[in-house]
């Protein structure tokens, strides 16, 4: 009676299948990745880089007048 219910083993990747596991696991790092670096592209090409810098100067402290730059502008 006890052979009759055998208990369900989780399945094992083996062959091409644990290969095609493998690759798209990869892929989807790097897709990961690739999402991350065009983000950061577009802030840059839309905010300039200072916008990826961290904004931690004091409340207080007087404004410099500074010439407008390049990369401070917004491009469309």
């Amino acid at each position: 009676m006890n052979t009759l219910r055998k208990k369900a083993s989780p399945h094992r990747l083996v062959g091409v299948e644990h290969l095609m596991s493998q690759a798209l696991a990869e892929f989807e790092a790097e897709s990961r990745l690739a999402c991350r670096a065009l983000r950061v592209r577009m802030a840059v090409m839309t905010f300039g880089v200072g916008s990826l810098l961290p904004n931690d100067l004091p409340g207080d402290a007087p404004e410099v007048e500074r010439p407008e730059t390049f990369l401070s502008n917004t491009l469309h």
